[in-house]
Parts: structure tokens; sequence; C-alpha cells
């Protein structure tokens, strides 16, 4: 294709095997956590959880492919590549941090399912929408960058509704008597954690407004 950018056919598609990888493993991980719900750190849920680490560590492989081309073979405009380089950074992100949420819950052992189920539902499928939107985005920033701007705005309105649940989710977990200090901290560090995916998220679409930014001027 040649565009906006240049002739970035190579660059394109190997943005978009890294944004299906770090989609699948994001997805994987909501499937993960949702399994470990309702049957805790079962053999079945360390074998899925395997998968994540798998698709993180692939996805991490074509994350420095993309280096390659875009430093090396000098893909794009040299005032937008390091944008792009953010960007996918942030994207990348998105992988490190599904890992890390997941490994937070299976090495101390947590019981989740007292944290508030149908809020982490909500904030894990808003996620993985918001997700969507990233990709769609991504995409148009090679096709149609003013369409790619409406993308950004519906990005932000997810993350702000993420945050409100968020703030909730914490707010309840302050309030139980019930629970230890410890347990506490555990809780609300890991619904932090999950909020974090949609902060990334939400900083990828703030790099593809700069982006687009430097391209109108």
């Amino acid at each position: 294709m040649v565009g906006f950018w240049g002739d970035t056919n190579k660059i394109i598609d190997l943005f978009e095997e890294h944004e299906n990888k770090v989609g699948l493993c994001l997805n994987k991980f909501v499937q993960t956590i949702e399994l470990y719900i309702e049957k805790g750190n079962s053999e079945e849920v360390k074998k899925i959880s395997k998968k994540v680490h798998s698709l993180e560590t692939e996805a991490d492989k074509t994350r420095r492919k993309i280096i390659k081309l875009l430093i090396k073979e000098k893909y794009l405009l040299p005032n937008t590549r390091k944008d792009f380089l953010n960007l996918l950074e942030y994207l990348d992100k998105v992988a490190d941090y599904s890992e890390a949420a997941l490994d937070y819950v299976i090495l101390q052992n947590m019981d989740i399912s007292k944290i508030g189920k149908n809020y982490l539902d909500d904030i894990l499928s808003m996620t993985i929408e918001q997700y969507k939107l990233l990709k769609k985005a991504v995409k148009l920033l090679f096709e149609d960058i003013d369409e790619a701007y409406e993308y950004v705005a519906e990005i932000e309105n997810i993350e702000s509704e993420i945050d409100d649940l968020e703030r909730i989710l914490i707010s309840r977990i302050s309030q139980r008597d019930e629970l230890s200090y410890g347990l506490k901290s555990l809780y609300r560090d890991f619904v932090t954690m999950i909020a974090n995916i949609s902060d990334v998220i939400e900083d990828a679409g703030d790099e593809i407004e700069l982006i687009i930014a430097m391209r109108k001027i």
C-alpha cells in the first residue's frame, strides 16, 4: 500500500499480526479469569494460563520484528516513526498487563469470587470491546485518519466507565469489615491491575490522536 506513510504493506501486516496476538492474549486472559472465578486454581485454569504466557511471548516477538522494520529499514517518515514505536509499546503492554494480572491471582491463590463478579465481568467485557475499537483505529491510521480519530473518543469513553467501576469495587472492598487488611490490599491491587489494561489501551488511543495531529500539521 502506498498512502500517507509511503509503501507500508510490510508494516501494516506486522501491526495486524501483533494486534491479533495481543487480542488473543487478552481474550484468553479473560476466559481464564472467568474460569478461575468458577473453579478456583484448578489444573484446567493452570493449563489455559500457559496459553496466555505463550501468546504474550508471540506478541513480543512480533513487536521486535516491527521495531526492526521501523528503525533499521527506515519504514515510515522520520517524524512519525517514534510515534508508531510508542503506539507499539502501548499495544504490547495490553498483553503484558494481562499476563501480570493473571500471574498475580494464580500465585496468590486468591479467591476473587468474593470481589464482585458482576462488576468484574463488566470491566472485562468492556475492556475487550475497548481493544476492538483500538484495533480498528490502528488499521484506519493507514487508511482514513479522520475516521480513526472518532474511535479514539469511544476508547476514552469506555476507559472512563471502567474507572467508575474500579472506584465502586475498591470502595466496596474497603468497606467490608469481614476482610483483613491484607486481603483488602490484595483485592484492591487486583482490581487496579485489571483496570490498568483499560488505561494502557487509552494510552494507545492518545498516541493515535498524536499521530493524527502530527499528520495534519
